[in-house]
């Protein structure tokens, strides 16, 4: 068979704490002597920057969720 990979039937969930941004830059307000802004970068504790977490098990089993 040529051409694309049909998709898994498990598929990830977008991250509800996060909605799949997983990953923020956030200004510290202040800038350096080249006028550069000071930001930091914040990631979601919960999918730990994927935006992405694993299908439920009843998911992975075939079970209705």
């Amino acid at each position: 068979m040529t051409g694309h990979t049909p998709a898994s039937s498990t598929t990830a969930r977008i991250c509800p704490n996060c909605d799949g941004f997983a990953t923020a830059a956030v200004s510290s307000g202040g800038r350096d002597p080249r006028g550069h802004l000071h930001t930091i970068t914040v990631v979601c504790p919960a999918c730990h920057g994927t935006g992405t977490l694993p299908a439920r098990a009843a998911q992975l089993v075939g079970g209705r969720a």
